[in-house]
């Protein structure tokens, strides 16, 4: 989820260092010259590959969720956090834009950055603080429940594709100790 949270990073560098010209008139490059414009483009090209990383980690995770099954519970307190996603994206993601990439010293510097920011992000727990997930309609809110399933810790963060309000029935996956994702359910039993 992490690298998945990165995905706009990836775009904006490739976009800022991809050196290729380009030329309709021109006959398709030889293996020598593809090997030439692959070492001059190389921070572009491992920028690709994280992307699809990433992809594959989405396609996984979206394979992961279609097994809420667990409740059903009720909502008793919702809060709305949505705007966590903005808070990861304008703290984390824009300032590394402005990384310089020049030299080897500075893309390792960025590695090193992006590899402790990735451990303070899983070790928090703040993977569901993910813009992509925004972007692809999914919603963050903090609540308590109760309901005839195993107990749950509260308060708990809920990650859901549908909009959840108080006193909705819903069902529940873990994906963490306090944070599951969740697709309303029909009713809740007496």
């Amino acid at each position: 989820m992490y690298l998945l949270s990165l995905w706009l990073l990836f775009v904006l560098i490739f976009i800022n260092k991809v050196s290729i010209d380009i030329c309709l008139a021109c006959k398709f490059a030889d293996g020598p010259q593809l090997w030439e414009i692959a070492k001059a483009n190389s921070l572009p090209l491992a920028c690709i590959g994280m992307l699809l990383i990433s992809g594959c980690f989405y396609i996984a995770f979206a394979r992961l969720i279609r097994g809420a099954k667990d409740g059903p519970y009720k909502v008793t307190e919702i809060e709305d956090k949505n705007t966590e996603h903005l808070v990861f994206l304008a703290t984390y993601v824009i300032p590394l834009v402005g990384f310089g990439l020049e030299s080897v010293r500075q893309i390792i510097n960025l590695s090193i950055t992006l590899v402790l920011l990735g451990a303070i992000y899983i070790r928090t727990n703040l993977f569901y603080a993910n813009p992509t997930l925004s972007l692809l309609g999914f919603k963050i809110f903090v609540v308590k429940l109760e309901g005839q399933g195993a107990p749950l810790p509260q308060p708990c963060v809920l990650i859901s594709r549908e909009e959840i309000e108080l006193s909705d029935s819903i069902n529940v996956m873990q994906l963490d100790k306090r944070i599951f994702f969740v697709r309303k359910a029909l009713v809740i039993a007496p």
